[in-house]
């Protein structure tokens, strides 16, 4: 019987530590910033887009916390969904991912993006671009402003145009543990203190 409890005290200290400490292996999350006081009185979109080869590995972009005069008009195409005034998430299948959300250029806009990665060999490509409202051409440079180049089990490779974005790297508010989650790694904690102790007798 004791060698039971034992087996489950430890089971459900694993459990309890693992869930508490989750967070703490999520991959940086990015805070970009993108300046469009030189297209003022313009009005067209931020196109999100992200993309890989067939066979690469499953990788899910969130991005969220936006600031900025974002406009209602949204378009999909591929694995996208979501929109400004809650949260973006893209997946990397099937080819061509995209999401263009309609904004009135001329000021500032900020977001933070975060990536999931499997593990694999094969990257896959986020990219930021500013395009016009008819959908024909890009805004300011030809192609993206910002690109983040994922390699599992490699740092990202983040490429910036200065004159219209700047990407910085920061801890995001969500990685602030949960009550829930607090609780679980107490009693995490409280278990090992336990299982010491009897140990110790």
């Amino acid at each position: 019987m004791f060698n039971l409890k034992t087996l489950f005290s430890r089971a459900l200290l694993a459990l309890a530590l693992a869930g508490g400490c989750g967070a703490a292996y999520a991959g940086p999350t990015y805070h970009v910033s993108v300046n469009t006081s030189s297209l003022s009185g313009t009005s067209g979109y931020l196109d999100f887009s992200f993309n890989a080869l067939g066979n690469a590995p499953t990788a899910t972009a969130t991005v969220s916390h936006f600031l900025g005069a974002f406009g209602s008009d949204v378009m999909y195409e591929g694995d996208a969904s979501g929109d400004a005034f809650s949260t973006m998430v893209l997946g990397n299948s099937g080819g061509f991912n995209d999401l263009l959300q309609a904004v009135a250029f001329g000021g500032l806009f900020s977001f933070d993006v975060s990536f999931d990665v499997a593990p694999g060999d094969i990257g896959s490509t986020f990219g930021i671009a500013l395009v016009n409202a008819a959908l024909d051409g890009y805004l300011g440079v030809d192609g993206n402003i910002v690109t983040f180049d994922l390699m599992p089990g490699e740092p990202d490779t983040v490429s910036v145009v200065e004159s219209f974005a700047a990407v910085t790297t920061g801890t995001p508010e969500t990685n602030v543990p949960e009550p829930g989650s607090m609780a679980l790694a107490a009693t995490g904690l409280l278990l090992l203190a336990l299982t010491r102790r009897r140990m110790a007798r």
